[in-house]
């Protein structure tokens, strides 16, 4: 099930998921990729530092001065010859499925510490999941149309997920990545979404099912 090989690829890659969705005019987080020798001669405190192809924020790292920059890129190398470096923006962690082209319910992601890292991520009791976001009408309508574009751009036709960040400041909405493989346990947060929408976790896994079918008929 799921989307075909060209998306899932170029989704794999940050750098390849940039430059196709900022052609589209999805907005992202500035930034430049680096390879492994090469360096750059301004760094934009703070900033974050992550390999190119990683996933579950493995090797990813917050970064504030010239010291934790270069221990950043001594940890993201051991993962890959190929990282990312971009600018840091303080904001509220927004997550989107879409299924079928059309945008799922939105789910804030809180870590009740730090950020959301590995930890964070799959230890049990460390993040708070809000689904539907707390979040304004307009601005749910948002996310949830920049989530179908992005979606759109990378020839998603099954489901995936696109992660966002909302500025603290400006209020901008800025995405991540796509996720074209995302968690599918009963609590990940593709089943949460469905929930929302009336659906349990048998029932996302058919509909599943049905779209991926739907490509052979």
């Amino acid at each position: 099930t799921g989307t075909g090989y060209l998306s899932s690829a170029i989704s794999m890659s940050k750098e390849l998921t940039k430059k196709v969705l900022v052609s589209e005019g999805v907005p992202m987080p500035k930034g430049i990729s680096l390879k492994k020798g090469h360096k750059i001669e301004y760094v934009p405190y703070p900033c974050v530092v992550k390999p190119c192809s990683g996933g579950s924020s493995v090797g990813t790292s917050m970064v504030a001065n010239e010291e934790e920059y270069a221990a950043a890129l001594e940890l993201a190398f051991k993962f890959e010859d190929h990282v990312l470096v971009e600018r840091f923006i303080k904001g509220r962690e927004l997550t989107v499925g879409v299924m079928g082209g059309k945008a799922m319910p939105v789910i804030e992601i809180i870590p009740k510490t730090g950020w959301y890292d590995y930890k964070n991520k799959y230890q049990a009791g460390l993040t708070e999941e809000i689904c539907p976001a707390p979040i304004s009408e307009k601005d749910t309508d948002r996310v949830q149309r920049l989530a179908e574009r992005v979606s759109a751009a990378l020839m998603v036709d099954v489901y995936c997920r696109a992660d966002f960040l909302m500025d603290n400041a400006s209020g901008e909405i800025y995405c991540l990545e796509a996720n074209t493989l995302p968690g599918m346990t009963p609590t990940s947060l593709i089943p949460q979404m469905g929930r929302e929408e009336g659906l349990d976790f048998g029932e996302v896994c058919e509909k599943i099912i049905k779209l991926s079918m739907e490509k052979y008929e």
